[in-house]
């Protein structure tokens, strides 16, 4: 086994760290699928398929840890590296943080507010900042937000979730 500085140590360490994150989001999935309502009338109830999905996924992502650990040995890097590396990816960590935290208050505040609120913030965060990106960004949120709430509740009769207050 041949042995690695810390930068080219890096891309296995996030790829392993991947795995992980990965197989544990995976049966946290499993598990909340569980508590999907059973039927009377059909042996398995609607959670069973999505859990055997998100079971495979997680045995899945552990075994290619296994396989990769196994070829290359645990990876190694530096903190200052991969914080470095970390900071690059500042615009995605935190587009990520706020779907997580649109994810967590659509239930309360409902498709449309949520969405909104999402797709405002994520692309003045994102887009140039000149004057007129205040106003596309305003109009691209409320016709990506109230569109297909009316799509899907008038068309396909599939109602999305709405505020709780």
């Amino acid at each position: 086994m041949e042995r690695r500085n810390s930068e080219t140590a890096l891309i296995p360490a996030l790829q392993v760290l991947s795995y992980f994150i990965i197989a544990l989001g995976a049966v946290f999935m499993a598990f909340k699928a569980g508590s999907l309502p059973a039927s009377r009338w059909e042996p398995m109830s609607a959670g069973t398929f999505p859990q055997i999905i998100f079971f495979g996924v997680a045995l899945l992502c552990g075994v290619a840890a296994v396989v990769e650990i196994s070829k290359q040995g645990f990876p190694r890097t530096s903190f200052n590296v991969a914080w470095r590396r970390l900071i690059a990816l500042k615009a995605v960590i935190i587009n990520l943080a706020l779907f997580i935290i649109y994810m967590m208050f659509m239930p309360v505040a409902g498709f449309i507010v949520s969405t909104f609120l999402y797709l405002a913030i994520a692309q003045l965060y994102l887009a140039p900042k000149k004057p007129i990106t205040l106003l596309i960004a305003i109009f691209v949120a409320a016709l990506f937000s109230a569109g297909p709430y009316y799509l899907f509740s008038e068309v396909f009769n599939i109602y999305l979730p709405r505020a709780q207050w």
